[in-house]
């Protein structure tokens, strides 16, 4: 099989699996709302979200396991596959303990920080533990997974995933139109979590037949090699992590637990959206790599220069009728009673997002190249004046203050700073950058937005099918807008 072929195959199934994620989050999501209730939900989501931050203790490992492994087994050196995996497996099994304590921990204060009823606070500190072990056991045996896509076995992680996904919405499903709440939820998840990560290190050492895990402690030599790859990873998801969700936690300690369900049915439509344009950045790490191995700069500058463009006319329509259109989405979606709040806070959070499409592009680039500390430094500043000004703003305006202390950093870094340095690294003026990756697609975008911003006023629908309907309608407006893009380009 060709090195495209493969590509091309563990693209198609990967972005299969998104889909499939996607839509079953898209789905459920209300039907979770309208089970167990604004309190409910916004309870759930507040334990999610602080066991997520959990998931920080991955410390780039995963990445660094599928890295390591690809090589030495493309060499044939699996003693030193071995080391690699046991080594991190090492150090995985210690975390876990970690999160396990920890865990525990927060469920004796989660009640005392957060505004949690009292009816919900027992059922609150149950399903902190549970879903802080699911974690533990993901971190722990997760390095299976990598190993296998160390070896673009992506068809056998894509189906593990798959069923996971199935047998997890399922459960869920049943329990709650069984009248369960949020502690069965939180021990389905677990038994999913175990049943799929057993089936991945079954497979990866079936796969991987001369591997070797050992339960001891590494090395300084290997710890060093691990450490040097990850450091800056660690940095750059650390800052994503607050910046993207520590908004949940903020409007449940300082407002109140019902916000955090309109907060992160707004969050939620987002992070969705987020994932469709980011997906498509992820193919240009390995081609930006193999290029830069070769030396082949001009290259580079047009992968920039393209990519930067077509994750922009991916993601502008996408966020462009999510903003003119998104209250009403959320209406027929969740119900009419989250359209205007959410909505709203919808609006805020997207104004910022627009300017971080450009950057999966910019991000894969410098990976490539080696250079992201800068990039990390950045997003570590955003973080931290994402996280003061949240709470500062949230104290004064509400739930409204944690989107405008979301949107403030992100507008600074991304549109000021965001391109700067990467168009320096490859030789690019910024003003060539910016006509041929923005305005195009600005060119493209705009003629569509309009036409969003029109049918929201004259053209409302009384259903979801209606609304997509409509949106389907609107899609030529689009193509002619990228049609006259292409048009200025070759005029120039």
């Amino acid at each position: 099989m060709t090195n495209n072929t493969s590509i091309g195959r563990n693209a198609i199934l990967n972005s299969f699996t998104l889909i499939v994620s996607l839509a079953v989050a898209f789905f459920l999501s209300p039907f979770l709302v309208q089970r167990l209730g604004s309190v409910g939900y916004g309870t759930w989501t507040l334990v999610t979200s602080m066991i997520s931050y959990m998931a920080l203790l991955d410390l780039g490992l995963r990445g660094t396991v599928t890295r390591f492994v690809s090589r030495y087994h493309a060499q044939g050196a699996h003693e030193e596959s071995s080391r690699a995996v046991s080594a991190v497996f090492w150090i995985r099994l210690w975390t876990g303990l970690v999160i396990l304590w920890a865990a525990a921990f927060l469920s004796t204060l989660a009640p005392s920080l957060l505004r949690i009823p009292p009816e919900m606070q027992s059922s609150t500190r149950w399903a902190l533990i549970l879903v802080g072990t699911s974690l533990a056991v993901t971190l722990t045996f997760g390095i299976f997974g990598a190993v296998l896509a160390a070896l673009q076995r992506f068809d056998l992680l894509c189906s593990v995933s798959i069923s996971q996904i199935a047998l997890r919405t399922a459960g869920t499903i049943w329990l709650l139109r069984s009248g369960h709440g949020i502690v069965a939820l939180a021990v389905w998840e677990l038994c999913a979590v175990i049943l799929a990560n057993a089936t991945l290190t079954v497979l990866a050492m079936r796969v991987y037949r001369e591997i070797r895990v050992i339960f001891r402690r590494p090395d300084a030599a290997t710890l060093r090699k691990l450490g040097g790859y990850s450091f800056y990873l660690i940095a750059i998801n650390t800052s994503r992590q607050v910046i993207n969700y520590t908004d949940t936690l903020v409007v449940g300690a300082l407002i109140s637990v019902t916000a955090v369900t309109f907060y992160t049915i707004a969050g939620g439509l987002l992070e969705y959206a987020r994932q469709m344009v980011s997906a498509l950045g992820l193919s240009f790490l390995p081609m930006a790599s193999s290029m830069e191995a070769r030396g082949q700069k001009d290259q580079l500058r047009d992968l920039l220069l393209n990519g930067t463009c077509a994750t922009l006319l991916v993601g502008l329509p996408i966020y462009t009728a999510l903003f003119f259109r998104g209250d009403n989405f959320i209406g027929l979606w969740m119900g009419q009673e989250y359209a205007q709040i959410s909505g709203s806070i919808l609006q805020m959070l997207l104004v910022g997002q627009i300017f971080l499409i450009a950057q999966y592009t910019n991000y894969n680039i410098l990976c490539a190249l080696e250079k992201q500390k800068p990039l990390a430094l950045r997003l570590a500043g955003e973080a931290v004046a994402n996280l003061i000004l949240s709470i500062v703003l949230a104290r004064r305006i509400g739930v409204m203050g944690v989107a405008v202390g979301t949107l403030i950093p992100g507008v600074i870094n991304h549109a000021l700073f965001g391109s700067r340095y990467v168009c320096k690294l490859l030789e690019i003026p910024v003003s060539q950058f910016l006509w041929r990756s923005w305005v195009r697609s600005a060119v493209a975008v705009i003629p569509f937005g309009l036409a969003c911003y029109l049918s929201d006023l004259f053209w409302f629908p009384v259903n979801m099918l209606q609304f997509v309907f409509q949106i389907a309608v609107l899609l030529p407006v689009l193509v002619l807008g990228v049609g006259a893009s292409r048009t200025l380009r070759s005029s120039v």
